[in-house]
């Protein structure tokens, strides 16, 4: 991402060192070929390499490749130890020649293991990469049932000439797959697939309308012309018949609350966040935490203290930006709990030169502007030789700590005396708003003008309007749909279970926990979420919504487990909210690459460049704030330069720089 400015020049020798008792894990990339339909294959060990090495920013410290004989299977893995460094070389093989590749950790691997050696499973390492092995023998597909964790891995059965893969139920581990011509494909990022000879960038142009109103696109597609993304928690198979894919856990089901007091929650809470925590502490390297000062990154900190002296503590601030800049908060954590704290400051200089390497990084546009100082404070950590972090994500998603939570909620009442309106004059409302008024609350009016509220966060990114007007016409995907109701639902139940499914199903996995998945891994540090375990999940999604958001106060159960540890000072502040100063740096040489970019031909093809420039020069001229839609549109033109045109980042870099250069000068 750049040269990190500024960094706090200690060094990290206090940071977090626990010892895992000969366990290994490993945090990576994996890659593979088959060629399923060919009875005697061609995979070339160059071109499982070629792929694999892609991914070498995923894992520096270890590379295998494996291909069978008959030269139909190729599976490639790069290596980040983070435990018991000396084992854990992949692929991995069993008995009976199973070949395995694998990204992630098995949280449950203790337990398994004693169960599967008490069925006769005998273990050759410590690594819990082997026990999915002789999972697969004991339980066949239903392998991925008893695995608990964050993982994406690929198992290859010689005997029975298949090919099995999975993603976790979260989602915090990716996994791409491509058939072409009778081989299938699959890598842990899709510059990795894109590496194939028989693999040509193209753009899934039906799914522009997805991408504008996520910042995303959602699984299983992705902005690539026939490139897929495994949902989070589905498995699937490749043998000579094709490819098929299967749910095995869906964190959404069912639509049911807990039946539990709020004391009650908030003991079990603290139990499994304080579990979750102590588990992801295990490492033989430093482990650090992202630190914003906020409640999240907070209340992590304070869990550590009973188990770390002197952790290491990472954040990100901007200069000319003091409304997004959360440094002064993060200071006082730091020494309230005495952590070893370590900061970077981010110019607009080093945002524009950070740019084209962000996009790489990506893959697919990820249109989220934290991605920008995530990369940067990640960054940080490797420089001070803390290649484990903890990170914060999925809190405000299961605990509902948004604040636009709230302002919705305080709608309510207005929205439930529309829908109970007659069908007709419910469908004719809407259209008596004016065309310049149509914003995201419009699309709220919409949503209840069916009959059903959309959920609360959604569209995430440009509303309906927006996107209509600066997509050219074309037929595209529906952005999303949601689940079926149960039975006897109230409209609240509905709305809550609504907007629970569109934050685990598309906003949490596709987005949050891949940006952070990206530029963590894109300077070799493996970054844990403690708050997604997957007991404390099954947990708290069901917990009602009053012990979640009650009376406008946030993360109501989450507060009253954390009580006792987290200070006042940061438990009755008002949420800020993890950003970047977009707006600030649009206004600058930043607007002025997203102009010479809206002018190529390219862009053309699939926007209203006109109606672009103008909200340019609006934003630009103080007139309007643009920032969101043009951030979103920015990170596509630049990923349609790198990865679509094949323009290198490094020489799309030197190009904005020397064009920012003359415009300035």
């Amino acid at each position: 991402m750049g040269q990190a400015r500024r960094a706090d020049p200690r060094p990290a020798s206090a940071a977090c060192r626990l010892y895992g008792g000969g366990r290994e894990l490993t945090v990576c990339g994996i890659t593979g070929v088959f060629e399923y339909g060919r009875a005697v294959g061609n995979v070339m060990p160059e071109t499982v390499t070629r792929m694999r090495d892609m991914l070498s920013h995923r894992g520096p410290d270890g590379a295998g490749i494996h291909v069978t004989q008959d030269g139909r299977v190729g599976l490639g893995h790069r290596r980040l130890a983070i435990i018991d460094l000396a084992q854990g070389a992949q692929p991995m093989f069993g008995e009976r020649g199973e070949c395995l590749v694998f990204n992630g950790e098995i949280y449950n691997y203790a337990v398994l293991r004693r169960r599967l050696e008490n069925c006769g499973a005998r273990f050759r390492t410590n690594c819990d990469t082997e026990v999915i092995i002789h999972a697969y023998r004991h339980y066949g597909d239903d392998c991925v049932k008893h695995l608990t964790g964050m993982f994406a891995f690929a198992l290859w059965d010689p005997e029975r000439e298949r090919l099995l893969f999975a993603r976790d139920p979260l989602g915090e581990k990716p996994f791409y797959w491509t058939v072409k011509d009778g081989t299938f494909l699959f890598a842990s990022e899709t510059k990795a697939i894109l590496a194939h000879p028989r693999v040509t960038a193209e753009v899934n142009t039906g799914v522009l309308d997805s991408y504008l109103a996520h910042l995303v696109v959602p699984s299983p597609s992705t902005l690539y012309r026939d490139i897929s993304k495994l949902p989070p928690g589905t498995a699937g198979s490749c043998d000579a018949t094709g490819v098929r894919t299967w749910r095995f856990r869906d964190v959404t089901e069912p639509r049911t609350f807990l039946d539990v007091s709020l004391q009650e929650a908030a003991s079990r809470v603290r139990d499994l966040l304080a579990q979750s925590v102590q588990a992801r502490l295990m490492s033989d390297v430093p482990v650090g935490v992202l630190l914003s000062g906020g409640f999240d990154s907070t209340a992590l900190v304070a869990l550590m203290r009973d188990q770390v002296a002197r952790p290491s503590t990472f954040s990100v601030g901007f200069d000319g930006a003091h409304a997004l800049d959360e440094r002064r908060e993060a200071r006082w954590v730091a020494r309230h709990f005495g952590t070893d704290h370590h900061e970077v400051t981010v110019s607009a200089e080093d945002a524009l030169q950070a740019l084209a390497a962000m996009v790489h990084h990506q893959d697919e546009p990820l249109a989220d502007p934290v991605c920008m100082p995530l990369g940067f404070v990640c960054e940080l950590a490797r420089q001070r030789d803390v290649p484990v972090v903890l990170a914060g994500e999925g809190a405000d998603e299961l605990f509902w700590g948004y604040p636009a939570y709230v302002r919705h909620l305080r709608r309510q009442r207005e929205l439930r005396a529309f829908q109970a309106l007659p069908a007709p004059a419910r469908r004719m409302l809407p259209r008596l708003v004016p065309a310049s008024r149509r914003g995201r609350s419009f699309d709220v009016l919409v949503g209840a003008a069916r009959g059903r509220q959309l959920p609360m966060h959604y569209p995430l990114g440009l509303p309906a309007s927006l996107r209509s007007s600066l997509l050219v016409p074309g037929p595209y995907d529906s952005p999303w749909t949601p689940a079926e109701p149960t039975d006897g639902e109230t409209w609240t139940q509905t709305l809550a279970f609504d907007t629970q499914h569109y934050e685990f199903s598309v906003r949490l996995p596709e987005l949050l926990l891949m940006r952070i998945d990206r530029f963590s891994m894109a300077h070799s540090v493996e970054a844990r979420v403690p708050f997604l375990a997957p007991e404390l999940v099954d947990f708290a999604y069901r917990l009602p919504v009053e012990h979640k958001l009650d009376e406008g106060r946030t993360k109501v159960v989450l507060r009253r487990a954390l009580a006792d540890v987290v200070p006042e000072r940061v438990a009755n502040r008002a949420k800020q909210g993890f950003g970047a100063p977009i707006g600030n740096w649009l206004r600058g040489p930043m607007g002025q690459v997203l102009l010479e970019l809206l002018s190529a031909p390219a862009m053309r093809r699939y926007f209203r460049a006109e109606t672009l420039v103008g909200m340019v020069a609006d934003h630009q001229s103080g007139r309007a704030r643009n920032e969101w839609a043009l951030w979103t549109i920015l990170n596509f033109a630049l990923w349609h330069r790198v990865w679509i045109e094949g323009v290198p980042p490094d020489e799309l870099t030197d190009r904005m720089l020397r064009r920012c250069t003359v415009e300035a000068g």
